[in-house]
């Protein structure tokens, strides 16, 4: 049996053996391992989406061509690079998900007509209450604080080099399909702040922005009990602190009026009104705005 990964500074983890870090593409070929049996039986199921927890088909939620060429251009933020991270936790489920697809649809598509580097980044966990992490950790005795328990998944939508749109299926296609069960499990916030934070690292010298899509919420059953509440809450403020030390620039984007965005991030770029549901296009505008982007002006008129 494996040993438990070094225990360094940060995050204790009991072993990162089971986490999975890479292209969205490789989890959604329908033999990848985490969820071959749940895509078999949605595919099976003559209600698919309420049997795996939705209430109804969500449907498209990415722009089509019509409202994508009325989107307006922007120009303005050289030499900034931005990294969008998306909550796919299952506490975003349902509307709350169709918005977050929208606004980040929405925000790609302005930040790359703007000729903005930009990445799309996801997080989840692979198996529901621990997986094979706490599998290890029970057959070990389960020896007093083991630090996080569970199998991450960190996914990767688009490479700052990719386009948006194309590939098959593109970038945005890998999100929207991501974004619905059964790959909307548990989702430790920290972790994937620190993760992306290491990514934008290597890219010199450039402003680096990190867009915090979700609702501030570390949620990961088998760490819980095995630690504590404040310890996923700690993860998180180290990692938020950490960027500040870095000099990554944060825009957090909360996904509802609850959401705990505001009391953990220093600065909150949008927040739905109280008792409101997230306003798509008002989010992308909000962060569009924070980056300092400007609309193209209008061409003059010829005569």
């Amino acid at each position: 049996m494996s040993k438990p990964a070094p225990k360094k500074a940060g995050t204790r983890i009991y072993t990162r053996e089971f986490d999975f870090v890479g292209s969205s593409a490789a989890v959604l070929d329908p033999a990848f391992p985490a969820f071959a049996a749940a895509v078999e039986r949605r595919a099976s199921a003559a209600l698919p989406y309420e049997r795996e927890g939705f209430s109804r088909d969500p449907g498209p939620r990415l722009l089509d061509d019509a409202a994508v060429a009325a989107l307006p251009r922007f120009q303005g933020a050289e030499d900034v690079v931005v990294s969008i991270l998306v909550d796919q936790s299952g506490n975003l489920r349902g509307r709350k998900a169709d918005a977050v697809v929208e606004c980040v649809d929405r925000l790609a598509l302005a930040l790359e007509g703007a000729g903005v580097a930009f990445e799309v980044l996801g997080f989840s966990t692979l198996r529901w209450k621990g997986g094979l992490s706490r599998e290890m950790w029970v057959a070990a005795g389960r020896p007093e604080s083991p630090g996080r328990l569970s199998d991450l998944m960190h996914v990767v939508h688009k490479e700052t080099e990719e386009a948006w749109t194309r590939g098959s299926p593109a970038p945005r296609e890998r999100l929207d399909l991501m974004m619905r069960s059964p790959y909307m499990r548990e989702g430790l916030d920290g972790e994937a702040i620190a993760w992306a934070l290491d990514r934008l690292a290597t890219r010199g010298p450039s402003k680096r922005v990190l867009v915090a899509v979700g609702d501030a919420t570390p949620i990961d059953d088998a760490t819980l009990h095995a630690e504590s509440e404040a310890f996923v809450e700690a993860d998180l403020i180290r990692a938020i602190r950490r960027a500040a030390v870095e000099g990554v620039v944060v825009e957090a984007v909360g996904t509802s009026s609850d959401a705990a965005t505001p009391e953990f991030f220093p600065k909150t770029t949008y927040m739905p009104s109280p008792g409101q549901d997230m306003d798509p296009a008002a989010a992308a505008e909000a962060v569009v705005a924070a980056l300092g982007l400007v609309p193209e002006p209008a061409p003059s008129p010829r005569f």
